[in-house]
């Protein structure tokens, strides 16, 4: 599962290349759309963007700017310029931020594929081309132990044992807690544990190291405990409130983890994160509750699970004892089921689909399709075609209406996608099964 963007100021443009791409066999993508570079940040403070298929002239903010931030906020997102502009200068300026490639909108879709299919293999490439020699993780087990197991620990001890063990966090600032954690474990073999290490290594150097002070540890087998400090920022872009909030930041970076470690690995692994920053010596308390719902997961290491204000109420109280609940493969299916039918006339995206059941998104498409045969984005177009069947059949709305209602990007792309599964216009469908005709 890939996260694209796509940027640009020509209503169009956006929409035909979202069509083209919604339900792109070749990659699975879960597509945002953005009209200007201001609302394309917008979308990137609370959302992880892999690749960011962009114009470059736009007024307010050209995409050359936008990419910028992007990149303060993203670092390993991947960027494709679009433009009808061939001066050498914007190629130029594309190539030093590392773009994937700069494709003339002329160009056709089948070359935006073939620049998506590269943009997603240097995405695979980032994990396997670091180097884990210059990785100076620190593993303090006595630290965390301190933190973790003691419940009377007072805010100064953190400061003498920072200072004692030479640890890189400061002692004045909140800390973010995640807790990584391979729940099958019990099946693998000798060689497909002894793989776990160095992987695990290799994409917290890559992904999070460069962003975050932290310390790493498998408190217990198999259970892995990330502490997380940001690093301070390092320009105006950054320090500014419009960046991501640093459990967001996570978040996105630990979906990107879940996915390389099963590429790398073929081996599942989840994440509970807690969800607000936390002083140090109030680490404990956010650690038992995390691990309390590792525990209790169901997942089989294949839920992204953000822990909220009243996540681990106890059962029966305010929230009916279902936000505690970690749950199994089939109930998340059912619930998204449930959930897509219910709100066929708002937008619904994979991501939004992933965090209604606590999942990664890549894993829900997996273990969806293999249950339904189809994948989301299918299964969603043919819910919404048959509830545009019923509503074609059964009033005399106008087409035009009923094809904003079920969210289609535009009254020609419901034609056309209706055609495909019908194979006949709305229209047709309406003379041939409609108690009345439309008006």
């Amino acid at each position: 599962m890939y996260k694209l963007l796509i940027v640009d100021d020509e209503p169009d443009v956006v929409e035909g290349l979202y069509n083209a791409f919604y339900n792109y066999e070749d990659l699975e993508l879960d597509i945002f759309k953005a009209f200007s570079a201001y609302e394309a940040l917008e979308i990137l403070n609370t959302e992880r963007v892999d690749i960011v298929l962009s114009d470059i002239n736009m007024p307010g903010m050209n995409g050359l700017e936008m990419v910028r931030q992007v990149k303060a906020r993203w670092p390993h997102s991947q960027v494709i310029f679009l433009s009808g502009y061939t001066e050498f200068d914007y190629i130029y300026q594309a190539n030093q931020l590392e773009a994937v490639n700069y494709i003339l909108k002329t160009e056709g879709y089948e070359k935006i594929a073939e620049s998506l299919h590269k943009a997603v293999q240097r995405i695979r490439n980032q994990v396997r081309l670091s180097r884990l020699s210059e990785s100076p993780l620190e593993f303090r087990h006595e630290f965390l132990v301190s933190l973790l197991e003691y419940p009377d620990i007072g805010p100064e001890e953190p400061e003498y044992m920072i200072r004692n063990m030479n640890l890189s966090l400061d002692h004045r600032q909140a800390v973010c807690l995640m807790i990584g954690s391979i729940t099958n474990a019990e099946d693998f073999s000798l060689r497909e544990q002894s793989a776990v290490y160095p992987i695990l290594q290799q994409l917290t150097y890559t992904y999070l190291l460069p962003r975050f002070e932290m310390i790493l540890d498998e408190y217990r087998k198999n259970t892995f405990v990330f502490v997380l400090q940001p690093r301070p920022m390092d320009s105006v872009h950054e320090a500014d409130e419009s960046q991501p909030h640093p459990v967001k930041r996570i978040k996105g970076i630990a979906e990107v983890m879940q996915d390389r470690f099963s590429e790398e690995a073929g081996i599942n692994l989840s994440f509970v994160i807690w969800g607000k920053p936390v002083r140090l010596h109030c680490l404990g308390e956010a650690y038992k509750s995390c691990n309390r719902l590792i525990l209790n997961s169901r997942t089989r290491g294949a839920g992204l699970i953000i822990a909220r204000t009243g996540m681990f109420a106890a059962p029966g109280g305010a929230d009916g004892g279902k936000s505690n609940i970690a749950l199994g493969d089939s109930q998340a299916i059912h619930m998204v089921r449930e959930h897509i039918s219910e709100n066929l006339n708002k937008p619904l995206s994979l991501t939004a689909l992933a965090d209604l059941v606590h999942y990664n998104a890549s894993y829900l498409s997996r273990i969806f399709k293999a249950a339904t045969g189809m994948t989301l984005t299918s299964y969603i177009t043919s819910m919404r075609i048959q509830r545009a069947q019923e509503l074609l059949a059964q009033t005399n709305r106008k087409i035009n209406s009923i094809a904003a209602e079920l969210c289609f990007a535009s009254p020609s792309y419901f034609n056309q996608t209706f055609r495909k599964y019908m194979g006949m216009s709305p229209l047709e469908y309406r003379a041939r099964y409609g108690s009345s005709a439309e008006s």
